[in-house]
């Protein structure tokens, strides 16, 4: 897993290399006509500070080929370098709650034919994933999802909050967003604080338009651990080659839950039982 944040022009001055984060979300358009004035800085601050990037646009309800263009033509010295996304939602989009999945795909479906990569898209999990049936999106679209728990400020989290409702035609979330109040060293304000449900070289490979398939997708780096600790995912090299790219993440949480209290790893099984059930660890 890994820990990031998401920016706009309301950050403008904010210093990736300072604020402690593995990947940084740059909005770069809106529309047709608008480009955030601290883009350029930002993402140029961002891969110079050895951060993995994000780039979105912010779509605002007009023709979804020219916005498509406009975004393309924007970033594209960075296509290749970057995931890319889609921000759906109702502010200054005329269009939301009208014929969302038509838009959204036919915007989706021009920055992959022109790119060549598989962009996201964002949207809250009630009102944007709950309230269309997405299937035509979801199947080819990976989801940035956001809901919030609550308005007090947080760090980072391991294991956020989410209502038991579904991500709507998403069977899983891979980005999520889970406040808008995140406060983190370096920067005296509210962020957008997201958890990543991928690696560093499954991010990279979804922005080089060759995404593997994210191993385990249902299951955080916490829920690996406690399997480890059952001894479902065996010892030794046995152990690296049945988690793949998820062995270091899965290892660190290991190593956390055994130098930690009982009181945590009790809380780190209770919460895998409450996901998962018992039948693979016991």
């Amino acid at each position: 897993m890994l820990n990031g944040i998401d920016v706009a022009s309301y950050q403008t001055g904010l210093n990736p290399a300072v604020v402690p984060c593995d990947f940084v979300i740059t909005k770069a358009t809106q529309g047709t006509t608008y480009i955030n004035p601290d883009f350029q800085r930002m993402k140029d601050a961002s891969i110079a500070a050895g951060k993995l990037l994000g780039i979105y646009h912010y779509a605002a309800g007009g023709n979804p080929i020219s916005e498509a263009n406009f975004f393309i033509e924007t970033i594209k010295p960075y296509i290749g370098k970057a995931i890319l996304a889609l921000d759906w939602e109702g502010g200054m989009n005329p269009a939301f709650g009208k014929n969302d999945v038509d838009w959204c795909k036919k915007f989706l479906d021009h920055v992959k034919e022109k790119t060549g990569v598989t962009p996201f898209i964002y949207m809250s999990k009630i009102n944007g994933c709950r309230a269309h049936n997405w299937s035509a999106v979801a199947k080819d679209y990976p989801l940035w999802g956001a809901q919030y728990g609550s308005d007090s400020h947080t760090g980072y989290q391991t294991n956020p909050w989410t209502d038991s409702g579904s991500w709507g035609a998403w069977d899983k979330v891979t980005i999520f967003q889970y406040s808008s109040h995140g406060r983190l060293s370096g920067w005296n304000a509210n962020l957008d604080v997201d958890l990543a449900y991928v690696n560093a070289r499954e991010w990279s490979e979804w922005a080089a338009g060759k995404p593997a398939p994210v191993e385990f997708p249902d299951k955080t780096d916490a829920d690996l651990a406690v399997e480890v600790l059952f001894n479902v995912h065996g010892t030794g090299d046995a152990r690296k080659k049945a988690l793949g790219g998820r062995y270091t993440g899965a290892q660190e949480d290991v190593n956390r839950l055994l130098n930690g209290n009982k009181t945590s790893l009790l809380m780190a099984v209770h919460s895998y039982l409450k996901r998962h059930g018992a039948d693979t660890i016991l």
